[in-house]
């Protein structure tokens, strides 16, 4: 009698068969190969304009920092050739620089350039060329607020005398309290526009802060503190005193 095959080893001790091993391996390597041809074959090419679109995005965005980087320091060199210009006496040679850089410029050095042109401008005797100017950068929604600041300020002082003193106090207003970087300049207009409105209770508290005002050169408190004496403000009260501790 024929002496029959043992039956393959069950459990976790068997032997397991190199050839069964081999042919799972083979259909596992197939499984996932054709799993990555299907996924590539559905996503594939929207995957490539994904990498291809964040690689242009990426390169867009360091040549637009590099770009910027070089126009900002090429708008810097013209605008300090202008100072320099005009620092020389050659305002002539500065003027069309300014001009340029007021077109073309980054909006920093463009109001700048427009401000320092204004300035220019009134220094030659052309008040009326400074005065658009000073008015066109404080019109600027696009600039910063400091540059529009101060050009409302310098248009406010080259009109000042054909303004009407309500005019002047309504566009002041803002300024000409303490703390703000342009409180004395604007405090100081603004309480002259009121004594042309024969309004010196209003005024004479404008010119007193101004005098307490530590951070106001010394030239407007003196002007100031004449003021407020005249309008009958006891000089010994100007200098506000230290507080006192509270008592124990």
């Amino acid at each position: 009698m024929a002496k029959l095959d043992a039956p393959p080893a069950i459990g976790p001790n068997a032997q397991s068969d190199p050839r069964n091993d081999a042919f799972l391996r083979e259909v596992d390597d197939e499984y996932r190969r054709s799993q990555l041809e299907n996924f590539w074959s559905r996503f594939g090419r929207a995957i490539a304009i994904g990498v291809v679109a964040v690689l242009v995005a990426l390169a867009a965005l360091l040549y637009w920092r590099e770009d910027r980087a070089q126009r900002a320091g090429a708008t810097g060199e013209a605008f300090n050739l202008a100072l320099t210009r005009i620092d020389a006496g050659n305002i002539v040679a500065a003027k069309p620089v300014l001009a340029d850089l007021a077109k073309t410029g980054t909006p920093g050095y463009r109001a700048l350039a427009q401000l320092q042109a204004a300035a220019v401008a009134v220094q030659a005797g052309d008040k009326p060329r400074g005065l658009t100017l000073y008015r066109t950068v404080a019109a600027d929604a696009a600039l910063a607020v400091p540059f529009r600041d101060l050009a409302t300020i310098k248009a406010t002082q080259l009109e000042y005398d054909g303004l009407p003193p309500a005019t002047v106090i309504a566009r002041l207003k803002a300024f000409a309290v303490p703390g703000n970087p342009w409180f004395a300049v604007a405090a100081e207009m603004t309480g002259l526009a009121e004594l042309r409105l024969h309004h010196p209770d209003r005024a004479a508290p404008l010119f007193v802060a101004i005098v307490r005002d530590t951070d106001t050169p010394p030239s407007a408190r003196n002007r100031a503190a004449q003021m407020a004496v005249a309008l009958g403000i006891d000089p010994a009260t100007l200098i506000a005193r230290p507080m006192t501790g509270t008592a124990k």
